[in-house]
């Protein structure tokens, strides 16, 4: 492998760690599960040593998809997302809690989504992707992407704004 591919993978994983776990967790339900498909998907991309075709980051997001979704075949088993992803303990305590319910509706409904949906919404507010890079990781044209994102914070916003209109707010 050549030095630069491996840096330039190396510096994707240290800048969208949280961005390629969170995508996995999406996928496998189970944090195991989704950590192991990271390391195999950026273990097997640095075996590979092949300059990535396309946009680098894009490639390596796919790479992680791939092998979660590998891993959730061979895993039937689904449980819930850890809150882990939804909360990178960024925030100050007692603002945390303030939001704790808030961030459990936004968890639930984003949990709800149809596969294709949670992943369009994961790597774009979890990931910080573009619209071009999911794409490109979901190897989808980009407006079918858009749409999809679209639809599914319509369907967010339904789940929260019923469940807020039902007295759980």
């Amino acid at each position: 492998m050549t030095q630069p591919v491996r840096r330039q993978i190396e510096a994707i994983y240290r800048s969208h760690r949280h961005g390629l776990f969170t995508l996995a967790l999406s996928i496998t339900r189970r944090v195991e599960l989704a950590e192991d498909a990271v390391h195999e998907a950026c273990a097997r991309l640095l075996r590979l040593g092949a300059r990535p075709k396309g946009d680098a980051v894009a490639y390596v997001f796919a790479a992680v998809r791939n092998a979660a979704l590998d891993a959730a075949r061979r895993q039937r088993r689904w449980t819930k997302l850890s809150d882990s992803i939804f909360d990178p303990g960024q925030a100050d305590p007692a603002q945390a809690a303030s939001h704790a319910e808030q961030q459990r509706l936004a968890r639930d409904a984003v949990e709800r989504l149809p596969l294709r949906q949670r992943q369009a919404v994961v790597l774009r507010l979890y990931a910080n992707l573009t619209f071009e890079q999911i794409a490109e990781t979901l190897n989808e044209p980009l407006a079918t992407v858009a749409a999809r994102y679209r639809r599914a914070l319509e369907r967010i916003k339904k789940t929260i704004e019923g469940t807020a209109d039902a007295g759980g707010v």
